[in-house]
């Protein structure tokens, strides 16, 4: 396991079939997306990893604390939440970002974790209201998404707007500071409608792009969408001109690797059918020599009802790039040691640490060069909202 965070990349933990997922803007700067905690994982021999330890012992400290600059939840299933409570006790959380659904979830559909979440963020939000936006690092959040929420004499009504975004917006700050020249994350989704879908359908999707003076990196994070719903995004986005925020070096595979990704059933089909065009999108905008990261354990099956990770899934995707460049989390061995995924970007690009910090195995490409590649289509085009906290256009 490596002592401490690279000075910028993405990190993903072998947590099972759930999601993880570190994103390391600058040695001091830290954004965490998801969170599952095994407690088989403390067991002698595990292969999976203590995500919340892993945490605590790598973060910085401010105040003697470990400090996060960001978690971001993408919808409240256990595999996403799991860990939440104990990480909340052990960790300072500088700000929360979450969608609306939680707030249309009853308890007995939570696990313990999520309820916890949503005991903390509306402590946050009442201390917003309260002091008028006023707050310190430590009770910030940021509500994504259009939502009933918001409308007049409902709960959420006098929550500042600088604690608020939507889709098209770009978000370059963190905790009230500015980091556009290390961070750039453009909010995909939830779109105003999806809110009544249901849980997987309503995740937080984000383009994230780490920057190093002239290299950056570029990742894609869908949660737990299926076929309809991340064929929207690339549609919208399109539409509206951002393409430039479809480019990917690295795309966590939705939903754990599943088969509902680009296997699916219209309401005119009698079965589930291939659907070619959100492959040929993923193509279209990956960028330099890709990598594809399934979160799951290494048990991939298609049989009736099996769970994700589906081998179809995975088939598909190694279509699409090098066979090696997809890598499962529980499959990802150093020295016959289950390690964590590791992507570094430096000065001279982003590179994926396939051999831990030996860098044996280690492949470095060029992630400078992405932005040009879609400016070739004719469709690199500024996003249509740009905002740090406080300044939703």
């Amino acid at each position: 396991m490596f002592e401490q965070f690279p000075e910028k990349g993405f990190v993903f933990w072998p947590v099972g079939t759930g999601d993880s997922s570190t994103i390391v803007i600058n040695d001091e700067t830290i954004m965490q997306i998801d969170l599952h905690q095994l407690e088989k994982a403390e067991e002698e021999d595990d292969p999976h990893v203590q995500i919340v330890q892993e945490l605590e012992s790598k973060l910085n400290k401010v105040d003697g604390k470990p400090f996060l600059n960001v978690f971001a939840l993408t919808h409240p299933d256990e595999d996403h939440i799991k860990g939440f409570e104990e990480l909340l006790e052990k960790v300072t959380i500088g700000e929360i970002w979450h969608t609306p659904k939680i707030f249309h979830e009853y308890k007995k559909d939570l696990c313990d974790d999520a309820i916890a979440f949503k005991d903390e963020v509306t402590r946050r939000k009442d201390l917003i209201i309260s002091n008028s936006g006023n707050v310190d690092v430590g009770d910030r959040i940021l509500v994504v998404g259009h939502d009933s929420l918001f409308t007049e004499g409902a709960d959420y009504e006098k929550l500042p707007e600088e604690f608020r975004a939507n889709p098209g917006n770009l978000i370059t700050s963190l905790n009230g500071n500015e980091y556009s020249d290390n961070l750039e994350v453009f909010i995909h989704a939830p779109f105003k409608e999806d809110i009544s879908g249901d849980r997987n359908n309503t995740s937080l999707a984000l383009h994230i792009k780490i920057i190093n003076g002239a290299s950056f990196g570029q990742a894609l994070f869908f949660g737990d969408r299926e076929y309809p719903t991340i064929k929207k995004i690339f549609d919208r986005t399109t539409e509206k001109g951002n393409t430039d925020r479809l480019a990917w070096n690295i795309m966590l595979s939705a939903h754990h690797c599943s088969k509902k990704v680009m296997y699916w059933k219209e309401e005119e089909e009698g079965e589930e059918s291939l659907k070619q065009d959100i492959l040929d999108e993923f193509d279209k905008y990956s960028q330099d020599t890709p990598f594809i990261v399934a979160s799951a354990e290494a048990d991939f099956t298609d049989g009736k009802g099996d769970n994700p990770p589906h081998k179809k899934a995975r088939n598909r995707y190694e279509e699409l790039i090098e066979g090696d460049h997809f890598i499962c989390t529980q499959e990802h061995e150093i020295d016959g040691v289950i390690e964590p995924i590791v992507f570094r970007l430096d000065d001279e690009g982003l590179s994926f640490l396939g051999d831990g910090e030996n860098n044996s195995k280690e492949e470095k490409y060029n992630s400078g060069l992405g932005s040009a590649a879609v400016a070739a289509r004719g469709e690199d085009e500024p996003p249509t909202q740009k905002t740090g906290f406080g300044q939703i256009c």
